[in-house]
C-alpha cells in the first residue's frame, strides 16, 4: 500500500502547481514521510485541496441548498414590537335573567367576570457563525467563484433553517409543558390500541370525529379554565405524526381522508413526534400555542481584523406559551381522563308553606322546594329547578267551582284570583307537577305537591 500511495503522490507532485512544487517536497527525493508531513501542515490547507483536488478529478463545486421551514408557522401571532409581556383575556359567560314588567333592577350593579393570564418574552435564540473570506479564497479554484458565493448564501441559510426547527420543538414541546403545568394536565381520549389497522385507526378517526363536533359547542371540558370555548371547522387543528397519518390513510381508507379539501372539518398539520408518550394525534385549537415574534433577523456582520474573518448573527426572540384557554384533546392508549360526574338524586317537590289565604282580585306568592342530593357537591349545586306545571280546581263545600282565566299561576309562581265568581272560604287548590329527567336519557321521575288558597 505504501508503494502505491508513493506512486500518487510522485505524480500528484509533478502535476501540481508552482507553489505545490516549492512548498511540498519531492517525495521521490525527500521521501514519502516528509512529503506528507508537510501537505498535512496547517499552513498547507490550501495545497492540501489542490492534492485532493487532482486525486478526484475535481470539475467544480456544487453547493446544496435547502431552507427548511417551520410547519406550524400559521399558527404564529402577529409579531410584537414594544414591551416584555402580553395579556390575553377571557369573558365568562353571564348568566340570564327571566323577564319581569315590574322589575326595579336596573340601578343594581351586574359586575361581568373576566380570566386573564400573561405570556412574557423567554424564548430568545441567537445562531452564529465565522466566515474568512481569505481562507475561503484558498479553498476554491479560479472556476468556482460562484460556488464560494453560494457557499456564503447557504451558510446564511441554514441559520434560518437552524432557527425554524428549534422554533418548531419549542412549539411541539407546548403539549409536555401544559400537560405538566395545567392542575388536571390535557384532556385524554382512550384509544384501545395503536392506530396501525383498519379496527384501530377506524378506532381513531371515531374518536376524532367525536371530539371534533363535541368541540363546536361552549364547553370547559376540553380547555384549562372556567371559561366555556368553542371551536369552528376554521380554527380546528389535528396535529397528527407521519406515522399514524400514513397508517390511517392505507389501512382504513377512511372517508375523511378522501374528501376535497372544502369538506375536511380541520386543517391537518404533521409533526415528526409528541412529547408526551403514547400520543397518536391531538385535536386543539389554532390558539393552543401561542407564539409571537419579538424581534427576528440577521445582524450586520462583525469584522474582527485581526483574524480577517466576519461573523454573522441571527437573534431571534419570541414568546411561545400554551394557551389555558384553548380546547386541547389528546388521542393516546394511555387512561382516559376522568370526568367528573355530579348525581342529582331528587326525592320530593314541595310547596313550602302548603296553604294561604287571598283576596278575589288578589294575588298569592308560592314557593315550590325541589329536594333531594348531590353528589361530590364542591361546587354548591342546588336540587333545581324549582319550578313545575300547575292545575287549579276549586271547591265550596264539596261542590266544584268553576274558575275563569283570570285565575292563573304566572312563571314565578304568584297565585292570580279572578274578582267575580268565588266566595268567602272556597278553597282553590294548587296541584304543582314536576318531573327530573335522567341526563343519560334512561329514567323521569315525576313529584307533585299540592297549595291549598282559601278565599278571604
Amino acid at each position: 500500500m505504501s508503494v502505491l500511495n508513493q506512486t500518487v503522490l510522485e505524480k500528484a507532485w509533478i502535476e501540481g502547481s508552482n507553489d505545490f512544487q516549492q512548498r511540498i517536497p519531492n517525495p521521490s527525493i525527500s521521501g514519502y514521510a516528509r512529503a506528507v508531513d508537510a501537505l498535512f501542515q496547517p499552513y498547507n490547507h490550501d495545497l492540501y485541496n489542490e492534492f485532493s483536488g487532482m486525486l478526484v478529478g475535481l470539475m467544480g463545486t456544487f453547493v446544496n441548498q435547502k431552507l427548511f421551514e417551520n410547519p406550524l408557522r400559521e399558527l404564529k401571532k402577529p409579531a410584537l414590537q414594544m414591551g416584555n409581556s402580553a395579556r390575553e383575556v377571557a369573558v365568562k359567560y353571564l348568566k340570564a335573567h327571566t323577564y319581569r314588567c315590574d322589575s326595579q333592577t336596573l340601578l343594581k350593579v351586574e359586575k361581568p367576570e373576566y380570566v386573564e393570564w400573561f405570556y412574557s418574552v423567554q424564548n430568545p435564540r441567537r445562531y452564529e457563525f465565522n466566515w474568512s473570506k481569505y481562507e475561503m479564497q484558498r479553498v476554491f479554484s479560479q472556476g468556482d467563484s460562484y460556488a464560494f458565493d453560494d457557499l456564503l448564501s447557504a451558510t446564511l441559510s441554514q441559520m434560518y433553517s437552524s432557527d425554524n426547527y428549534d422554533e418548531m420543538q419549542t412549539m411541539i414541546q407546548m403539549f409536555a409543558e401544559g400537560d405538566a403545568r395545567f392542575e388536571n394536565g390535557l384532556f385524554r381520549y382512550n384509544l384501545s390500541a395503536a392506530p396501525t389497522d383498519e379496527s384501530t385507526g377506524k378506532e381513531l378517526l371515531t374518536g376524532i370525529r367525536t371530539v371534533a363536533g363535541q368541540m363546536k359547542f361552549p364547553s370547559m371540558l376540553f380547555n384549562n379554565i372556567d371559561v366555556p370555548v368553542f371551536e369552528t371547522p376554521e380554527t380546528l387543528v389535528l396535529w397528527i405524526t407521519p406515522a399514524t397519518l400514513a397508517n390511517i390513510s392505507v389501512q382504513t381508507l377512511s372517508s375523511v381522508f378522501q374528501l376535497n379539501e372544502a369538506n375536511i372539518q380541520y386543517r391537518i398539520i404533521e409533526i415528526p413526534a409528541f412529547p408526551i408518550p403514547n400520543v397518536y394525534a391531538a385535536l386543539t385549537s389554532e390558539d393552543f400555542v401561542y407564539a409571537r415574534d419579538v424581534w427576528y433577523g440577521i445582524e450586520p456582520p462583525f469584522y474582527n481584523p485581526e483574524n480577517m474573518t466576519s461573523k454573522f448573527f441571527l437573534q431571534h426572540a419570541e414568546v411561545i406559551g400554551v394557551n389555558p384557554c384553548a380546547n386541547c384533546c389528546l388521542f393516546t392508549t394511555d387512561n382516559a381522563t376522568n370526568i367528573p360526574t355530579i348525581s342529582v338524586t331528587p326525592s320530593a317537590l314541595t310547596f313550602v308553606p302548603d296553604s294561604g289565604s287571598v283576596a278575589p282580585g288578589g294575588e298569592l306568592q308560592t314557593k315550590l322546594a325541589f329536594t333531594g342530593s348531590v353528589t361530590s357537591n364542591d361546587a354548591g349545586i342546588d336540587v333545581e329547578p324549582d319550578a313545575a306545571t300547575y292545575e287549579l280546581a276549586c271547591d265550596r263545600s264539596g261542590t266544584a267551582v268553576p274558575l275563569n282565566s283570570r285565575t292563573y299561576v304566572d312563571d314565578f309562581g304568584v297565585l292570580h284570583v279572578q274578582k267575580t265568581g268565588l266566595q268567602t272560604g272556597d278553597v282553590i287548590t294548587i296541584t304543582a307537577t314536576a318531573a327530573y329527567v335522567d341526563p343519560s336519557g334512561i329514567t323521569t321521575s315525576t313529584f307533585t305537591d299540592t297549595f291549598a288558597a282559601t278565599i278571604l
